[in-house]
This record gives C-alpha cells, sequence and structure tokens, in this order.
C-alpha cells in the first residue's frame, strides 16, 4: 500500500508537472507497518506519477527501525513500476556495511539495488562479525 503525503503544498509548475517541497512516500504492509518511506527536499510529479527527486533518501524499515538507508542527490522514482534510479553518486548504509558507487538501480519486485561503477565497500566493526564465525 503506498500513500503520498506532504508537508508543503503543492507549487504549480506547469499544467504537466507539480513540484511538492519535503517529499515523502511511505509504504505500509497489510498490518499497518512502515515497510519503506522514500523522502526529498523537492520532488517534480509528472503526471503518470513518475518523479524527480532531489536529495533523496530511502529508508527501509525492520520491527520499527531503519535497516538500511539509500541516499543520492538526485533519482527519478517510477512508484506504479516499483523502480527507481540515478546515474549520479549514490549511498547505501546499513549497521554494518556502508557502500558507495555511481549510478544504481533499484526494483521493488526484486527487493534489489544494483550499483553501475566505482563501487566501493566498507565494513565497520568487521571483529564483532568474525566473532560468531568457527574457524
Amino acid at each position: 500500500m503506498l500513500a503520498l503525503s506532504v508537508s508543503a503544498a503543492f507549487a504549480a509548475e506547469s499544467l504537466d508537472t507539480q513540484t511538492v517541497k519535503e517529499f515523502r512516500l511511505p509504504e505500509y504492509d497489510e498490518k499497518g507497518n512502515l515497510k519503506s518511506e522514500t523522502l526529498g527536499d523537492y520532488a517534480k510529479v509528472k503526471p503518470d506519477g513518475v518523479t524527480e527527486i532531489t536529495n533523496l533518501k530511502m529508508n527501509m524499515y525492520k520491527d520499527g527501525q531503519v535497516e538500511a538507508s539509500v541516499t543520492a542527490p538526485n533519482c527519478t522514482l517510477d512508484p506504479n513500476g516499483g523502480r527507481a534510479g540515478s546515474e549520479g553518486p549514490v549511498r547505501i548504509s546499513r549497521e554494518n556495511m556502508v557502500i558507495t558507487g555511481e549510478g544504481f538501480y533499484w526494483s521493488k519486485s526484486k527487493e534489489r539495488i544494483q550499483i553501475f561503477k566505482n563501487v566501493k565497500v566498507v565494513l565497520k566493526d568487521v571483529r564483532s562479525l568474525d566473532a560468531g564465525v568457527k574457524k
């Protein structure tokens, strides 16, 4: 279930596109728990729903807590198609990992994010991860 909420009024940019300040698109599961939310400082929403977002932040939730965050300066979101992407820089952060790179594609149906180039993975607190591994 997707719902669109905005904390600022729509500003008419043209007859075809609307600009939204403080964009927020939450997604809830069948029990009403927040699964994910897509945020942006600004969004240009086209009549077909395709949205150009400035300063994207996508949060994925598990048990009410942020499990992972994706940030990018710019992003094109197709909420009806369940996909998003950008050619610019991207950063994915999780509790013990940060992944950065350039260009990404996100598929909601596959629950997958692909980064295209200059990918860098930084693991945090690797020793605590190794503690549970038998050698």
